[in-house]
């Protein structure tokens, strides 16, 4: 039975450790008479509610995709497909100026070129 206790101990331990790492100094206790407790001082780190990772992953498939369209459909048949975009509706205006070409894209798209005659290449090598 003791050794049961020991066990418990240890691992009850193990947690609290853990979970003062993770909150920064925060941890609970638990008493003989089953009281919980809060111990320690809550994390003064600033969080942001705002998913900047996400926003950045966002932008950058956006604009892998915007390049990828710009290489295969061809930069001027984009420009005028934007055109009748932006002629459209309320949200056919909005598409059309978030698809509208920026340096970035036409950078990325000139990018999609280089790998797709490096790829010839290589299959005409062979």
């Amino acid at each position: 039975m003791v050794n049961e206790t020991e066990h418990f101990s240890d691992r009850l331990n193990r947690i609290q450790r853990g979970r003062h790492r993770r909150r920064g100094g925060m941890g609970f206790v638990v008493h003989a008479d089953g009281v919980v407790t809060a111990i320690g001082q809550p994390s003064s780190r600033l969080r942001f509610g705002f998913p900047l990772k996400g926003l950045l992953i966002a932008l950058f498939i956006a604009v892998a995709v915007k390049a990828y369209l710009m290489w295969f459909i061809g930069t001027d048949v984009y420009a005028l497909q934007v055109q009748t975009l932006l002629a459209g509706s309320g949200f056919e205006r909005a598409a059309a100026m978030v698809l509208m070409p920026d340096v970035l894209t036409a950078w990325a798209a000139d990018r999609y070129e280089d790998i797709y005659v490096f790829i010839q290449a290589g299959l005409a090598a062979e």
